[in-house]
């Protein structure tokens, strides 16, 4: 990239969890400009952002260079820096360019579905780093707008990874990036929009090599009691499942669902009124293997029943529904 951008500055960042440190190193293609090590408050990239990325690129400006490429641990997620440079954009500090995702080929769908954590791959970023490595790479890959790999994926992979990216995103081989291309700016809302789950929009691929994916849509909330019940038919499938959903018990509430190498996430999103939208239960699942039809089935009988909404949802006011742990605890739970 620095041979194709004359003048372009990278910042590279890497966290060492056991050190509880954080490198910095800022070069051109004239050598090495910066390279420095400090101790964070914790080896995570939160704090790496507020302390360390987002005045790198500050002072990056301050040398007016055509480009700059940040280069990022290589287990970190898009997401957050993506809101950390939307908010130096509107200062007018920079433009957002493209997110490039470069991935080893060879591996990529056992890497997405299997179960191996980072820190069994020696990945992680913090020593409490939990998060395994399918969520972290199909975060990466449904957040860029380039994705790059080493050599052509084989069948399975290549599904997959299709399944999994935007429509508007490339596909190219590391020796046929053309940097240039990336420097044109994303817009703002686009850039927003990417990893909220009340976005989440399917694949427009047709199935094939066993990959398929699925739309599950409801106005109905999800029964707490048959959410717990049928957690593992819904979520535990290899593949990757996005989205939000609603519990009688919780009406104002969009909870989050994150699922992706084996690992399920619940939380607290934000409040209907807060995104604007009326309450839903919508997931979109990616499997591989497996019957669409079995998840649909398992989706239907997880929501309330006619009888059900017809009692109301006053009589859930109140109900403990289980599901403290995952969105936070309710005043007046009995």
């Amino acid at each position: 990239m620095l041979l194709d951008l004359p003048g372009a500055v990278v910042i590279r960042h890497d966290i060492d969890p056991e050190a509880g440190t954080l490198r910095r190193l800022v070069h051109n293609a004239g050598g090495t400009i910066e390279d420095r090590t400090r101790e964070l408050a914790h080896a995570c990239l939160g704090c790496a952002l507020r302390e360390d990325i987002v005045p790198a690129i500050r002072e990056a400006t301050l040398r007016r260079p055509p480009a700059i490429v940040l280069a990022l641990p290589v287990t970190a997620e898009p997401v957050p820096v993506l809101r950390a440079l939307t908010e130096l954009s509107d200062e007018g500090l920079i433009a957002v360019g493209a997110v490039l995702t470069a991935l080893e080929a060879g591996d990529v769908a056992w890497d997405v579905c299997g179960d191996d954590l980072l820190r069994e791959r020696g990945l992680a970023l913090s020593a409490d780093d939990e998060r395994s490595l399918g969520e972290v790479l199909a975060r990466q890959i449904e957040g860029a707008d380039v994705v790059v790999s080493d050599r052509p994926f084989d069948a399975l992979g290549d599904a997959l990874v299709d399944h999994l990216t935007p429509p508007a995103t490339s596909r190219m081989l590391l020796h046929e990036v053309e940097a240039a291309s990336l420097l044109a700016t994303i817009d703002r809302e686009d850039l927003l929009r990417r990893g909220d789950p009340v976005s989440v929009t399917p694949s427009e691929c047709a199935p094939r090599e066993g990959v398929w994916t699925v739309e599950l849509e409801s106005w109905r909330p999800f029964h707490p009691g048959r959410l717990r019940e049928n957690l593992e038919a819904l979520g535990a499938g290899p593949g990757r499942s996005r989205g939000v959903f609603w519990l009688p018990t919780r009406p104002d509430l969009v909870c989050h669902w994150d699922g992706a190498g084996g690992q399920l996430s619940l939380g607290n999103h934000s409040t209907w009124t807060g995104v604007g939208c009326r309450a839903c239960t919508r997931l979109v699942v990616t499997g591989v293997d497996g019957e669409p039809a079995d998840l649909a089935r398992a989706f239907e009988k997880t929501l309330l029943t006619d009888a059900e909404l017809a009692a109301g949802l006053a009589g859930w006011a109140g109900k403990d529904d289980g599901f403290d742990p995952w969105l936070g605890e309710r005043r007046g739970a009995a």
